[in-house]
């Protein structure tokens, strides 16, 4: 009876492959090493499962390999070496057997597995994978080699579930389609949205390269894949749940930027948004970064709106002449005094303070020049005072001692004088340079420095304070 059931087992094989060029396989239960069997049965399933979804052989069912192991007299967990295998293999006449291992190394899960071939028990393919975590994760693990030990590519969902992201949705980002802008800055701008999509956390993102690389495939150039037929047929090779695809546009003065996600699934529109902006394009950047927000229905970021209301720098006034500030006479007056007041055109005092503060500076100088040759001459009369026995000599040497005294300590007296003076002027010059520095009249800035100032993104009434240079 055992052996006409085996009998039966073989001629359905047969009579399936005789219906399909698909090569048959059978997968056996993989051995467990310091792991679970009852683990390592249901990680064996998974994989399993995931190759029937291959659809690129035809899988012999658990059951069947379960019933010859019996009339074998083996368990599946007891059948562990290539022979045993391959015997089975011939029993339940298929082509190829996968077989292999899980086992734990510390805190590192193994998977090592190959397939077979029964007839010459040559190995056709072998794949190993690692993995640190709950052991939850190698069923993702098992799903990727079930595509690699078939010789396949595993789809891009799987490899997103691989990087622990399974829970967040995923997305891939077509070019957007430059109309009035050039390509450069359309795929700048697209980079850019991008990034800032990656950043709110609540999307994984296909890599730029990999879509490309579908792209060329498919035989499409940069920009060439802009129908939602075309984008939806490259999200699901990629196996993402939603594409975004858009435009930006130039008409006279105003910018438009059009994006629109949508299901790869059933091609329906999950969201569609539109700006309008009027300025520089580098401006575009800020609002690219707020159609990433937005289109995924988040709240945009303080920080952003905060950008979005300062504006941006008029970059082609740089080139023009710069007008003249308050402050900036103030900052060079204090680095080289009077020069504030060449700034601002008043040659008179600026040269004026010029000769002053040197002219202090020098007899500070030289007060300190007369410091140092008293104090040498102080030291030598004193030595030849300590040193001297008669008393005549003594007389004399203490009288210059003490003359040197007092021409050293008029030289200190001098020094601090012209040394305060020379500070002083120099703080007098920088308030008169920023006191007299340019007015609004004379294209220069208009009133103080200082501003009360309302924000309306904290509400609050602030005190400002700037100093242009």
């Amino acid at each position: 009876m055992r052996y006409l059931t085996s009998l039966l087992i073989t001629l359905l094989t047969a009579t399936i492959m005789a219906q399909s060029e698909k090569p048959t396989v059978a997968i056996l239960d993989f051995e467990a090493q310091d792991v679970s069997a009852a683990e390592v049965q249901t990680l064996t399933e998974r994989m399993r499962t995931e190759i029937g979804n291959t659809n690129a052989v035809r899988l012999i069912e658990r059951k069947a390999v379960e019933k010859i192991m019996q009339e074998q007299g083996f368990q599946q967990s007891g059948c562990t070496n290539d022979e045993c295998a391959a015997e089975v293999g011939q029993l339940l006449g298929v082509q190829f057997m996968v077989s292999g291992t899980i086992g734990k190394v510390g805190k590192t899960y193994t998977i090592d597995c190959k397939m077979f071939s029964v007839e010459t028990g040559e190995t056709v393919r072998a794949k190993n994978a690692s993995f640190e975590g709950d052991i939850s994760g190698l069923l993702t693990e098992m799903q990727i080699l079930a595509w690699e030990i078939t010789g396949l590519e595993a789809p891009g969902n799987l490899k997103l579930k691989r990087a622990g992201k399974d829970a967040q949705t995923t997305v891939a980002v077509m070019d957007f389609e430059g109309r009035g802008i050039s390509m450069q800055e359309a795929q700048t701008l697209t980079d850019r949205f991008t990034t800032s999509l990656s950043s709110t956390q609540k999307v994984v993102l296909v890599e730029r390269g990999t879509m490309n690389d579908v792209l060329e495939e498919q035989g499409f150039a940069t920009g060439e894949c802009a129908s939602d037929e075309c984008a939806a047929e490259v999200g699901a090779m990629l196996g993402v749940e939603f594409m975004i695809s858009g435009a930006i546009g130039k008409l006279g003065n105003a910018y438009t930027i059009d994006a629109k996600m949508f299901s790869v699934a059933t091609g329906a529109a999950e969201s569609m948004k539109s700006i309008t902006y009027s300025g520089a394009v580098e401006g575009l950047i800020v609002e690219i970064e707020i159609l990433a927000w937005d289109i995924l229905g988040l709240d945009i970021p303080r920080s952003l709106k905060k950008r979005r209301n300062q504006g941006i720098p008029d970059y082609s006034a740089a080139s023009g002449p710069k007008r003249k500030t308050k402050g900036g006479a103030l900052f060079r007056s204090l680095v080289v005094p009077g020069f504030g007041q060449l700034y601002s055109g008043r040659k008179m005092s600026g040269f004026g303070f010029m000769l002053l503060e040197a002219g202090l500076i020098g007899m500070a100088a030289k007060s300190n020049s007369d410091y140092t040759t008293f104090q040498s001459e102080y030291d030598t009369q004193l030595a030849n005072y300590n040193a001297a026995t008669v008393p005549a000599e003594i007389a004399s040497y203490k009288a210059l001692v003490d003359q040197a005294r007092t021409d050293m300590n008029g030289a200190n007296d001098q020094l601090v004088l012209f040394s305060s003076a020379a500070a002083g002027i120099w703080v007098v010059n920088a308030l008169h340079a920023f006191l007299t520095g340019p007015t609004f009249a004379d294209g220069g800035d208009q009133g103080l420095p200082v501003r009360l100032a309302y924000d309306p993104l904290t509400k609050q009434t602030r005190l400002e304070w700037r100093l242009n240079l």
